[in-house]
């Protein structure tokens, strides 16, 4: 399988490239290779895969829109336009959800946005539904949490995503015969608030609680609070 991988110079992609790379012919393609939000640089990038992992945007939750609209919004379009009904694996954020407050999070629950960066990964759920409904292609979201190699403050412990399952969310997502499906990309954290019930076979091992007692606070590692 030739798999197109975005964003590839960035930390999630790092984390989960040696895994793809013993299973799959990569193409790991960067900003440097050219700007996703060019429909043309889209449509070129995609050509003669079989998937595509999108791990490409802007990743930082207190963005405000004007950096946010590119890289979040109109790269993802683009891929999708382009991807045509190629399998695309979305990464997305539990900031599309980040207004829960309480468990269990599930997947099922509407979308609820924390920040205008969850406001873009809830568009680009959406999107992404609609593309599956419209074309026929196959689209996993996966709604990634701290993707980190431990636990890097208190506040991440509930949604922590160690490497190793990172590295099995994404081949599941490329792997599993299901057209649509949205996950919460997180390990069996005890106490989370997030569910991992999910269609695609993922079944997290690591669990943060370990950690509990090695890590400080770090309000910056918390999802935005919100209203029930």
């Amino acid at each position: 399988m030739r798999i197109l991988v975005t964003g590839a110079a960035g930390h999630v992609a790092q984390q989960v490239l040696p895994a793809l790379e013993q299973r799959y012919e990569v193409r790991p393609v960067d900003l440097a290779d050219g700007d996703l939000s060019d429909a043309a640089v889209a449509r070129r990038a995609v050509t003669g895969v079989d998937a595509i992992v999108h791990l490409a945007g802007n990743p930082h939750p207190d963005s405000g829109w004007d950096s946010l609209l590119g890289p979040n919004v109109v790269a993802v379009a683009n891929i999708l336009t382009a991807a045509a009904t190629t399998r695309v694996v979305l990464a997305g954020s539990i900031h599309a959800v980040g207004q829960y407050r309480h468990g269990p999070v599930v997947t099922q629950l509407p979308t609820a946005p924390c920040c205008a960066y969850g406001a873009t990964k809830a568009f680009a759920e959406a999107a992404a539904r609609t593309h599956s409904y419209s074309s026929g292609g196959s689209v996993i979201c996966l709604r990634l949490g701290a993707c980190t190699p431990t636990p890097p403050a208190q506040q991440a412990l509930d949604h922590w995503l160690a490497p190793e399952d990172l590295q099995q969310l994404v081949i599941r997502a490329l792997e599993a015969p299901v057209r649509f499906a949205i996950v919460h990309g997180v390990s069996a954290n005890t106490g989370s608030r997030w569910s991992t019930a999910n269609t695609i076979g993922y079944r997290p091992s690591r669990d943060s609680s370990p950690y509990r007692l090695q890590v400080s606070d770090d309000p910056q590692w918390a999802p935005c609070q919100g209203a029930d």
